[in-house]
């Protein structure tokens, strides 16, 4: 279970904005799981802190754009931007410890779940 402060802010965001979380995917986020098919918005929520890398579709967004922007934008209006989010948690492999696991994203949903060497 991810902790308190983080689980309010989630369970507040299901609430204002319950288009953008489908229920299926609400569970998972409380318990720190990130899921195929999640934007980088529920992953963040589910996952916690990380760091990340954008490549902006460049149809969509001009050069030198915000990439934090491009990214919050996938969980909105998806394109072909290309995302991959770094985490290391206790929750995404449970029973194993904090590990690290990289998340990538194609049209604004997670594609691939890697986890990483320690």
């Amino acid at each position: 279970m991810i902790p308190d402060e983080d689980r309010e802010y989630a369970e507040s965001m299901f609430k204002e904005h319950p288009e953008i979380f489908p229920k299926e995917r609400r569970s998972s986020i409380l318990h720190g799981i990130i899921l195929l098919g999640m934007t980088p918005f529920e992953a963040k929520l589910a996952g916690g802190a990380f760091f990340y890398k954008v490549t902006a579709d460049t149809s969509r967004w001009p050069e030198h754009s915000d990439p934090m922007k491009v990214m919050w934008a996938q969980s909105i209006k998806p394109d072909n931007s290309e995302i991959w989010m770094t985490f290391k948690n206790a929750y995404q492999f449970p029973g194993e410890g904090d590990i690290p696991f990289r998340v990538h994203f194609k049209k604004g949903h997670a594609v691939n779940i890697e986890k990483l060497d320690k």
